[in-house]
């Protein structure tokens, strides 16, 4: 298949856990802009197949987003995904390694909501400006495909591409990626806020 979204797998990098590499995937939007990645929670790594997950290092994991090139974490999880995950000090970790981090929180296998739409376009004019200076920005999730792939196809469209093939898209690159109808319908229905 003809790689039409310039998508890019991630390489492995060295590591004394070579299980683990972040982001999962990667997109880059039109327009020459940097790129997107999409992980599962830092502090995390996926379990056995099962779909369960367990905590691994969160100091560990950080420093892999950051040699990957992250100027900004955007964290999607509920604040008490955060505790029960042990990655409640990904604000502290993220600033001590040079990297901004955002918090707007999305309830799991939903669209984001008013808890998100009320800090999303000053964080979106945020991740606008670094994506269009050719900088990296890590979108993640407890899962890393459900509400991470929603919103980085949301920020997709923001780069111009129309929603239909920002979810195609995004899913070329995390086939489990925006897992729903109710994601895939905010995606359709995303008006861009940074035109």
């Amino acid at each position: 298949m003809e790689n039409r979204y310039d998508i890019h797998p991630i390489p492995p990098e060295p590591s004394r856990l070579p299980s683990r590499k972040l982001p999962d995937a990667s997109v880059q939007p039109l327009g020459g802009w940097g790129e997107i990645g999409l992980s599962l929670c830092p502090g995390l790594q996926s379990g056995d197949g099962s779909g369960e997950s367990r905590q691994c290092c969160l100091g560990e994991d950080l420093v892999r987003i950051r040699d990957w090139g992250a100027a900004l974490i955007l964290t999607l999880t509920e604040p008490h995904e955060l505790s029960t995950s042990g990655s409640e000090r990904l604000a502290s970790g993220s600033g001590r390694l040079g990297m901004q981090w955002r918090h707007l929180p999305v309830r799991d296998r939903y669209p984001p909501g008013p808890a998100f739409e009320d800090g999303w376009q000053a964080v979106a004019g945020e991740i606008g400006a670094l994506l269009r200076t050719g900088r990296r920005v890590l979108v993640h999730s407890i899962g890393g495909f459900g509400r991470a792939g929603t919103v980085a196809a949301c920020l997709l469209v923001e780069s111009g591409m129309g929603p239909e093939q920002a979810v195609e898209c995004v899913r070329m690159a995390h086939p489990r990626a925006i897992d729903n109808a109710l994601q895939e319908w905010y995606v359709w229905n995303y008006r861009p806020c940074l035109r």
